[in-house]
C-alpha cells in the first residue's frame, strides 16, 4: 500500500484521456497503450482531483457527501489511490 498523509496532494496524469459514459469513467494511458474504466464512486474521486487536492481534503468532503465514516472512506480511497498509482493514473506529491 502507498505511503500518504493527510497533506499528499493528489492530482491526474495529464497523458490520460477521459471521458464520462453515464456515470462511469473510461480512460486511456497514451503512453502505456491502456484502457481503465472507473465506477460511480471512481469517478467522483476521480472528478474531484481536478484541480489537484489533498488527500485530506478528499475524504473530508467524500466523507461530508456520503454521510460516511471517515476512517472507512479513508481507506477505500487508499485502495483505488493505490491502484491508480501502479497504473500512473493519478500522481501524488
Amino acid at each position: 500500500m502507498i505511503d500518504i498523509s493527510e497533506a499528499t496532494r493528489i492530482s491526474r496524469n495529464p497523458a490520460i484521456l477521459a471521458v464520462e459514459v453515464d456515470s462511469e469513467t473510461v480512460m486511456m494511458s497514451i503512453d502505456a497503450g491502456r484502457y481503465y474504466g472507473l465506477d460511480d464512486i471512481g469517478t467522483v474521486i476521480w472528478t474531484r482531483i481536478d484541480p489537484p487536492c489533498s488527500f485530506g481534503d478528499l475524504v473530508d468532503g467524500l466523507a461530508m457527501e456520503y454521510e460516511a465514516d471517515r476512517v472507512t472512506i479513508a481507506s477505500d480511497v487508499r485502495a483505488l489511490l493505490d491502484r491508480m498509482v501502479q497504473q500512473d493514473v493519478v500522481r501524488l506529491d
